[in-house]
């Protein structure tokens, strides 16, 4: 029987500027990405029909994970069912994309499987379906993305070679962000060049430490931690510190070990959103 294990990358947005809305209520974004080894296992099985998903309970339903809708989207109207086995590492409600990289490694998985001929493009835009972060999970990493995310462009920028990670244990909801950014009155930025890296600028800010004052408190934390700076991914909750080695990161996690309410997490950029592994 066929079967695929392909690797589903988080990423980290280094820079998030807010510049504008549109009369759907979508905000507009210009953001950095960058795509690092914290990674969901995601194992395919060709079935002769059907859609069957094994996934943590703590995720929901199965018709709301977006594993399981990226395969019902791009095998409706096929004879071809599949079996997935979904191996959460990325946390959700973190700001790290995961369930946008989910949706992205099945498609590209079961395109791959099955050898259904799809171009990357048309892949990209049944993403773009689920969610506004998947079409950067298609291609490579850092890249700068505009609009609502679906507009993605290689960014030819040098990264920091190593993050830690800081997950608190409790999720942002990204609507609430976005909602407390507008009833904050917080101005929209101008859209401008890809920008250097540090700092670690994020529009999303201000509406995520009102509405998770705990945020605050953690970021005070960490930048007392010498690094090359202290940034927010997404709408939150994950925190990151940057740093110039990888030794300088695991030194700073051993520091912090037992000092944070947070789950601590190295990780190194990757070039690509996802990688197949068998």
């Amino acid at each position: 029987m066929k079967k695929l294990t392909i690797l589903a990358y988080a990423k980290l947005n280094l820079f998030l500027r807010v510049t504008g809305r549109r009369e759907d209520g979508y905000h507009l974004l210009q953001s950095l990405f960058c795509a690092v080894d914290l990674a969901d296992e995601i194992v395919l099985e060709a079935l002769p029909r059907g859609i069957e998903l094994a996934a943590p309970p703590e995720l929901g339903p199965v018709e709301r994970n977006l594993a399981y809708r990226a395969a019902c989207l791009l095998l409706e109207g096929t004879e071809l069912g599949v079996g997935i086995t979904l191996k959460k590492k990325i946390p959700p409600g973190a700001g790290l994309g995961g369930g946008s990289s989910d949706a992205a490694a099945v498609l590209v998985g079961l395109n791959t499987l099955y050898g259904l001929g799809k171009s990357n493009e048309e892949l990209m835009a049944l993403g773009a379906k689920l969610g506004a972060d998947a079409p950067f999970f298609f291609g490579k990493s850092p890249a700068w993305v505009e609009g609502i995310g679906e507009r993605v462009y290689p960014a030819k920028i040098s990264v920091p070679p190593a993050f830690l990670l800081v997950i608190p244990p409790f999720s942002c909801a990204t609507e609430k962000v976005y909602k407390a950014f507008d009833e904050l009155g917080i101005p929209l930025s101008s859209p401008g060049p890809l920008p250097r890296v540090p700092p670690f600028v994020n529009d999303l800010w201000p509406a995520a430490a009102h509405l998770y004052p705990e945020l605050s408190r953690l970021r005070a934390m960490l930048e007392e931690v010498p690094s090359l700076g202290v940034g927010m991914s997404g709408s939150g909750s994950t925190l990151f510190l940057a740093f110039s080695s990888l030794d300088e990161a695991e030194k700073a996690r051993a520091e912090l070990s037992g000092r944070l309410q947070a789950r601590l997490h190295v990780a190194r950029p990757v070039e690509a959103g996802y990688k197949i592994v068998g």
